[in-house]
């Protein structure tokens, strides 16, 4: 067996190993593409590649031996049951995402040629693309061409001899392919069909901040430590005042003492309701309309958000007969809809059935409050005036915190008669409880309230902080009207936002974003969260709908016959474009590394009268100088040497030394020799 230049050769074939640059490489790549899943996948597995890396560091110093089967066996059989236990049995995305990373990491302990290393690349290559489907915004795509130049950067080091003088140096050629390919991916991205959801990818489910199904005292308050987006909106034309922004999202009728939820009949009409075509028979929309987008966060629940009453919405979103919006499936991603609302609106009729459902209280509790509110109905004497007492009890007594006491059994009347201390669940709640006990049809309605305005492009951005809760309340002939409340307790809750109806304690619990009372920070972010807006509404939600009514726009038919033959005049194009630069590209081959150390050196010794004559070697060149100048023989004999193992040698370690050895050559510095006589 015969060894040179990183290459074993047997009798069998030529193996070739894998040099120092070259896994030193492979390892900062893998960083760099694992580090994003590593905030998604289990811990052990992150610490696996910590060991994986540092043991096949160690083998290729010799330190250490490749493992054998029997731990080959072990790392298997720790793996799956390691998957086993913290991801279980079931065929989902983070399953399949981890087993990927796992496969990734332990190959390395194989990696013993070039084949395996390119094996390596192919794996990182798939790994960079599932990077989009947990991290989708705008850092995430340039983060995404990083690790893809990185990666060719990586696999053109398995090809080089010589260790780039820099990080550039060793990154510029990938750089200049990516960029190479973006128009053509730019070209693709806008005419290649959209890929329908039978091809759809599964999207990761974690648990997500954000509106529940039920409603208790002091759910609420936890949201309001999350600064989490839930939603964004743009309209069309002027936006609603603030007061107006009312986004509704569930609507609660059963009251079992302490927690408010959906009726078994709300949730059968949620799957029943888009079949039936007289959803919006009850509903007498006057007024102006309201045009604007949403693109709601991925929340894993099917409800929606849209300001009451709806009119017209997007083909994929549901109509609830309570005025509410959801999607088909839970949002495990993104979604846009457009919807039309108008502010001003009446019911016209409602069932029977509904009327039951909304008086209904538990048999028992609260005894207080249900003797108060049959009496006050009594002393006012119709329900409009009872809601305006009720109102003005709460103007009077209450205060608006987020922490508030806790409550014992009775919840309604500790709070109405006891604390008098609570948040917007705990007002909507006991509110609808008083109305429900004096025998008026009343719900609670949940979502958000308000939102941040853009000021660059007038955008609203809905944060989990801004969750709200208010009452309806049927009247005969009017249909349910909205009572809002926490809009008597605190006013400045609707009218500027929940920071402003707080006391400088609370505020201490509200999430605020990072830099919040720094003017310079919200104006960038504010520029941020518009870019974020224009990425999402380009890029993200450019479906076959925006892909038609683009191809429409620009060519005034989306057939694709035509299609087809644009793409292959602009591929062409571009192709032919790129073959013409490349073969007029005038800029000359650049020199080896050697090549430019030995014209830096030659440059210094000109400074002192000493030129390379034709045909004479570098050490000729050298010896005549030296013959010259004697007193340069120390430094120029030093030169020489490392020189020629560089390059005749091939040490590449000597790169960096030679580097710093002709930096700090001066010749006009060096004194005389001194001669005795």
């Amino acid at each position: 067996m015969i060894m040179f230049n990183n290459t074993i050769a047997t009798s069998k074939a030529p193996v070739q190993l894998i040099s120092r640059q070259s896994l030193a490489w492979l390892l900062t790549i893998q960083v760099f593409i694992l580090a994003p899943h590593f905030a998604t996948v289990p811990v052990w597995i992150a610490v696996m590649w910590i060991a994986v890396a540092f043991w096949r560091w160690k083998i290729f110093q010799g330190a250490w031996n490749y493992p054998g089967k029997l731990h080959k066996t072990l790392l298997v059989l720790f793996s799956c049951i390691g998957l086993y236990v913290s991801m279980g049995a079931g065929f989902r995305y983070e399953s399949m995402v981890s087993l990927l990373i796992v496969g990734f990491t332990l190959k390395l302990l194989e990696l013993k040629n070039r084949t395996d290393f390119v094996l390596l690349i192919f794996i990182a290559f798939f790994l960079i693309a599932t990077q989009f489907i947990e991290f989708n915004h705008l850092l995430a795509a340039f983060y995404g061409i990083f690790c893809l130049t990185l990666l060719c950067a990586t696999l053109m080091q398995l090809h080089t001899r010589q260790v780039p003088s820099s990080i550039w140096r060793g990154v510029r050629p990938s750089f200049f392919i990516v960029l190479q390919a973006i128009p053509f991916m730019f070209v693709l991205f806008v005419v290649m069909p959209r890929l329908g959801s039978f091809w759809a990818v599964p999207s990761p489910q974690h648990a997500k901040t954000g509106m529940s199904d039920s409603m208790s005292p002091g759910d609420f308050t936890d949201l309001m430590k999350s600064d989490e987006l839930a939603f964004r909106v743009k309209f069309y034309g002027d936006s609603p005042a603030r007061e107006k922004l009312y986004w509704r999202s569930l609507v609660f009728s059963d009251f079992d003492g302490r927690r408010w939820s959906q009726s078994r009949e709300q949730k059968m009409e949620n799957q029943f309701n888009q079949f039936n075509k007289k959803l919006k028979s009850h509903i007498d929309y006057r007024g102006s309309e309201v045009d604007y987008d949403i693109i709601a966060e991925k929340s894993g629940k099917p409800w929606l958000y849209a300001l009451a009453a709806p009119n017209r919405w997007s083909s994929h979103v549901v109509f609830a007969r309570d005025m509410r919006l959801q999607s088909f499936g839970p949002v495990n991603e993104r979604l846009h809809y457009h919807v039309v609302s108008s502010l001003d609106y009446q019911f016209n009729e409602i069932k029977p059935e509904e009327l039951v459902r909304n008086r209904l209280l538990p048999k028992n509790g609260n005894p207080k409050t249900r003797e108060r509110a049959k009496a006050w109905l009594e002393e006012a004497g119709s329900n409009e005036k009872f809601v305006e007492k009720v109102l003005g009890y709460y103007h009077q007594s209450f205060f608006y915190t987020l922490k508030p006491p806790p409550l014992g059994a009775d919840v309604v009347d500790e709070f109405l008669w006891g604390t008098r201390q609570g948040f917007c669940e705990h007002f909507s709640s006991s509110f609808v409880f008083f109305m429900r006990a004096a025998g008026i049809p009343a719900r609670v309605v949940v979502g958000y309230q308000g939102g941040d305005k853009n000021s660059v492009d007038g955008s609203f951005s809905v944060r989990q902080r801004d969750a709200h809760a208010w009452a309806e309340v049927w009247f005969e002939g009017r249909g349910w009207i909205m009572f809002d409340p926490t809009a008597v307790v605190a006013p400045q809750r609707i009218w500027q936002g929940i920071e402003q109806s707080l006391s400088e304690t609370d505020r201490q619990f509200l999430a605020r974003p990072f830099g919040s009372s720094i003017k310079m920070l919200m104006k960038l972010r504010e520029q941020w969260d518009a870019v974020s807006l224009k990425w999402t509404q380009w890029v993200l939600n450019f479906d076959s709908d925006a892909q038609s009514s683009l191809l429409k726009k620009w060519w005034g038919d989306s057939s694709a016959t035509r299609t087809i033959i644009l793409v292959i005049i602009i591929l062409g194009g571009l192709g032919i474009l790129l073959f013409a630069l490349l073969i007029m590209r005038t800029r000359k081959q650049e020199l080896p590394e050697t090549s430019r150390i030995y014209l830096r050196l030659c440059k210094k010794l000109k400074l002192v009268g000493f030129e390379p004559q034709s045909g004479e070697t570098p050490r000729q060149f050298m010896a005549r100088t030296m013959a010259l100048k004697p007193e340069l023989f120390a430094s120029l004999s030093s030169l020489i040497e490392m020189y020629e193992r560089l390059a005749y040698g091939e040490d590449a370690s000597m790169i960096a030394q030679l580097n710093v050895a002709v930096a700090n050559f001066n010749p006009k510095k060096v004194k005389p020799v001194s001669t005795s006589i």
